[in-house]
């Protein structure tokens, strides 16, 4: 069996664990830039009808009735958050997958003499009074199955927050249950080919003919398939492949028409791709620049440029990658464009320990070991002191171009000033 635990609205739950006083009414966290929503609370969904995506501007009415709260994407708060939650997941369950952000698959192969529907409960009443995020949890035999078995937990509205699909009866069910564009990996396009053709619940999808489905959906449409049909066919990962590119890219929060900011926020985001860079123990042979104005503009108003540079030598060194990004910048950069966004990808990922010297290339193996040496004192004090404590000139401070966030809260759990303090008379 497996089990997937998934937190409730994360990024609100979140927010709420140390701001209570906005428990119990409407109130959603928007996208970078404050653009939309991208997690709602309960109340949010049901009472005011706000859609996942729903824009800023549409809510302000609501905002200004003092219906609705919200608050600006906090990624800081909501990875230690995620941290802490499946810290203790694996105290009951160590065979864990961090899918992502908010939810995670646990093996339960081990735990077959284990009541795992009382386990489950337990769990989740114990990330309930440890870290204040209420989740719910899915048991099921394939990945595919888990995920319909959480939705069914929070759909249902199951006192428990647990709903474990462990027989036929119970699975044939929960698959009557969910309609066909629920399902995990059928997405818009196939739902609606498939509802043409009379499917409309995930039960009706397992019915089909495999050559069919094989047919309509390729091969992961096959893969889904017989993952409903209880066949495990996704396997666990505990530990994730090395990334084969790494991209960082961010909106502005209004538009730039000088080269300095965007130099500054290129060079800002070659420094974040570097620490990935080196966390995995790979280096680069080449990256891609890009910036571009926004698609909503005026077609004379438009540009969109960007531009590949290959590396002599693979490298990992945060210096000589901004070095390199700054350099495609500025050859493809065109003044009077009101610039919206630029952004870098590194490629050609390579394992370190398999790196390949220019024949040109004068080799200093000290300074090399110095600065690698150097890189590593870096990163660790950027880790212990917050991000960019310690930087390159490049990437400024004031940060003018960094995206919207009127509506942050505080880093409650990763700041020393922003820690609640609470005073006893």
């Amino acid at each position: 069996m497996l089990a997937l635990i998934d937190s409730n609205n994360f990024y609100v739950s979140a927010e709420r664990v140390f701001q209570p006083e906005l428990k119990g009414w409407a109130g959603c966290v928007l996208s970078n830039n404050d653009g939309c929503a991208i997690s709602r609370s309960n109340e949010a969904k049901k009472e005011l009808g706000i859609q996942m995506g729903t824009p800023y501007f549409l809510m302000r009415e609501q905002h200004a009735a003092g219906k609705l709260w919200w608050r600006s994407s906090n990624y800081t708060l909501y990875q230690d958050m995620m941290r802490r939650i499946t810290k203790i997941v694996r105290r009951s369950f160590p065979d864990q997958e961090i899918y992502s952000i908010d939810e995670c698959f646990c093996d339960l192969t081990g735990h077959k003499y284990v009541d795992l529907e009382s386990e489950a409960v337990a769990l989740r009443a114990r990330i309930l009074k440890w870290t204040g995020v209420p989740v719910c949890v899915g048991i099921a035999p394939t990945r595919t199955l888990a995920k319909i078995a959480n939705k069914l937990a929070k759909k249902q509205g199951r006192s428990t927050g647990v709903f474990l699909m462990d027989t036929p009866e119970k699975i044939q069910q929960g698959l009557r249950d969910t309609e066909v564009d629920e399902v995990w990996g059928i997405g818009p396009q196939y739902a609606i080919k498939l509802m043409k053709a009379g499917v409309y619940t995930a039960y009706d999808f397992i019915n089909l003919p495999e050559d069919y489905v094989l047919k309509l959906m390729t091969i992961q449409g096959r893969r889904t398939y017989r993952e409903l049909r209880g066949e495990r066919c996704i396997p666990m990962e505990y530990v994730r492949a090395d990334k084969e590119g790494i991209s960082t890219a961010r909106s502005f929060g209004g538009f730039e028409t000088e080269l300095l900011p965007l130099e500054e926020a290129l060079a800002t985001y070659v420094a974040n791709a570097a620490v990935k860079l080196r966390s995995q123990g790979s280096v680069c042979s080449k990256l891609f620049v890009f910036a571009h104005t926004s698609r909503f503009a005026v077609v004379s108003d438009r540009y969109s440029a960007g531009l590949e540079v290959k590396l002599d030598v693979a490298t990992d060194d945060t210096g000589v990658l901004i070095s390199k990004a700054l350099y495609a910048l500025r050859k493809f950069f065109v003044r009077g464009y009101r610039y919206q966004k630029v952004g870098v990808e590194l490629k050609g990922l390579k394992p370190a320990s398999q790196v390949q010297a220019s024949m040109f290339d004068q080799v200093d193996t000290e300074k090399s070991l110095k600065m690698k040496r150097a890189l590593a004192v870096i990163d660790g004090m950027n880790r212990e002191y917050g991000r960019d404590t310690v930087r390159y000139a490049v990437m400024g401070y004031e940060k003018k171009w960094f995206m919207r966030q009127e509506f942050l809260s505080r880093k409650f759990t990763t700041r020393l000033s922003d820690v609640i303090v609470v005073k006893a008379k």
